[in-house]
């Protein structure tokens, strides 16, 4: 009599477990705001091991790479560039292709993805995956492997960037991680920073 209860109990159980497993989704944008401190190879720019930041607001991002920071506003569909050590930004410039969330500029934008297994890196349980799609805010062809957080933090990439008919290895390892409300400052230009003329090449955009 007591069977049909423990049986659809152990069921309710496992179920759990299995939706646990499978709570990371690198298709999915990050579900927390939190910072990242990562170090970037990337043999296509002559780029090893350069240190960046991902400052993640849900709508709006910080990207902090050589010297050069990116704010990046989902809702207004643009970015702004800073230098800091000069105190100055551009004029906000539109996305180059549509983006519905913020993971061409925190991880892989992936299309496809196929379930590897589980690991632990940074002290949480993470979920890897072979991932298709692109990376960085260049939109890479990208293939490899990601490791992926329950909240849908990529924590690390390993695999091959594809550009223009050439192929690089790209590596992105996260070596600190804090999952907490990010500083609304930080996702904005200062008002102490002075905009460049038009006519003043910014980092990465052509004057017009």
């Amino acid at each position: 009599m007591t069977r049909g209860p423990i049986s659809r109990s152990l069921y309710l159980l496992a179920a759990l477990v299995c939706v646990q497993a499978a709570a990371a989704n690198p298709l999915l944008a990050p579900t927390v705001d939190y910072t990242a401190d990562v170090e970037i190879t990337r043999d296509s720019d002559h780029s090893f091991n350069a240190p960046a930041r991902y400052v993640y607001g849900g709508r709006r991002m910080r990207v902090e790479h050589v010297g050069i920071v990116t704010l990046v506003d989902l809702d207004r569909r643009e970015t702004t560039s800073m230098i800091p050590r000069v105190r100055t930004y551009w004029r906000p410039l539109p996305f180059a292709a549509p983006a519905s969330d913020g993971r061409r500029w925190v991880g892989v934008e992936a299309q496809e993805a196929a379930l590897l297994g589980e690991e632990t890196l940074l002290g949480r349980k993470v979920t890897k995956f072979h991932v298709r799609g692109t990376i960085f805010e260049t939109r890479t062809a990208f293939e490899g492997d990601v490791w992926t957080t329950a909240e849908n933090i990529v924590v690390r990439v390993e695999g091959t960037g594809r550009e223009k008919g050439f192929s690089a290895p790209i590596k992105v390892t996260t070596v600190q991680l804090v999952v907490a409300p990010v500083d609304p400052r930080l996702l904005s230009v200062p008002e102490t920073y002075a905009r460049a003329l038009r006519s003043d090449p910014g980092p990465r955009q052509d004057a017009d």
